[in-house]
């Protein structure tokens, strides 16, 4: 009987578990055996794995994160590398099949250099994988943002404050951009593009103008911010980017502004349906290669057809949001 080990490399996400049942159940149907692995490579690295059947995957469709755990763990060293191919041997698996977003695609290059084969299913609320349209996560961390954003939105036009909403997401920008754009921002800050100080301060005045006395700024993290804010607010580019803004906007406004950190409220809960549904499609089919014997591929999803991609350093290219989205988002502004 052929087997594989499955694992998570990188960040959590809601619909992880939702994968892995699907690899269990379609697996047992192609009699295949599964490896749990659990903590990543961190934990195969230290023997931490166990047989999955179908009883283990029970009950778990509909919850957050993942059974068996995950870690930010690369293997990169040599030493790293061909202990993990040792072990692929000595378990007789036949390949992996790893979840996550870059951490996940650097891993499985690595890996192919020293011949261990592996596919990929994209999991990452990032979203920004070239090799899919939606990744496992997005979609629930996306409905957490909006929700969150709907939340604010109450106490910011009560209080005729500027709320400023830091999300996770880069250097993408999807979730900020989605987010703003569900949830009804006036102003999106990514790092797919450049913060125009002046713009930013018009349509806040403008608001302000018209009677609309509140805002919603949606700032994504790890954004690089021109030296003119910083300058203004007589920042580093240590300071917390959401903060400056905050800050920049009270200098040059007077308006009182409040700050708020989604932080790991997006990455967990209980995934979306759409998670559940794509997060089985792309392992099922990934069971498929396994099945066939096609290795070195990433399945992914062009709207809801899966679709595979044969291994290549373009992978690790950041897919930015689209063009048309960050237009559309500023119509609303």
């Amino acid at each position: 009987m052929r087997r594989i080990g499955i694992l998570s490399v990188g960040n959590d996400c809601p619909g992880l578990n939702a994968a892995i049942r699907s690899v269990v159940v379609n697996a047992i149907e192609k009699e295949i055996e599964v490896m749990g692995i659990k903590d990543g490579f961190e934990g195969l690295l230290k023997d931490k794995v166990d047989i999955l059947v179908r009883d283990d995957v029970s009950g778990i469709l509909h919850r957050g994160g993942t059974i068996l755990g995950t870690s930010l763990f690369i293997p990169e060293k040599d030493e790293d590398l061909v202990t993990i191919k040792n072990k692929t041997t000595q378990y007789g698996i036949s390949g992996y099949i790893i979840f996550g977003g870059r951490n996940a695609v650097k891993s499985a290059l690595n890996l192919q250099k020293y011949g261990i084969p592996s596919i990929i299913v994209p999991a990452t609320i990032d979203n920004d994988l070239s090799f899919t349209d939606f990744s496992i996560g997005f979609i629930t961390a996306l409905e957490h943002v909006t929700q969150a954003l709907d939340i604010i939105h109450s106490t910011a036009e009560s209080h005729h404050r500027v709320m400023i909403v830091k999300t996770m997401g880069a250097p993408g920008g999807w979730l900020a951009t989605f987010g703003g754009l569900a949830g009804g921002a006036d102003f999106v800050v990514t790092s797919s593009d450049a913060v125009d100080p002046k713009e930013l301060v018009t349509t806040i005045q403008h608001r302000y103008e018209s009677g609309k006395r509140f805002s919603i700024v949606v700032v994504e993290d790890g954004v690089k911010l021109p030296d003119e804010i910083l300058d203004e607010c007589k920042c580093s580019y240590e300071t917390d980017p959401a903060e400056v803004i905050g800050l920049y906007i009270e200098r040059k406004l007077n308006i009182e502004w409040r700050y708020t950190n989604l932080g790991y409220i997006q990455r967990g809960g209980v995934p979306a349906a759409i998670d559940r549904i794509i997060a089985t499609q792309m392992s099922a089919r990934a069971v498929e290669l396994v099945k066939m014997g096609k290795f070195y591929h990433a399945v992914g999803v062009k709207g809801f057809i899966v679709t595979e991609v044969p291994y290549s350093e373009t992978m690790l290219n950041v897919r930015p949001v689209d063009y048309y989205i960050k237009q559309l988002a500023k119509i609303f502004y």
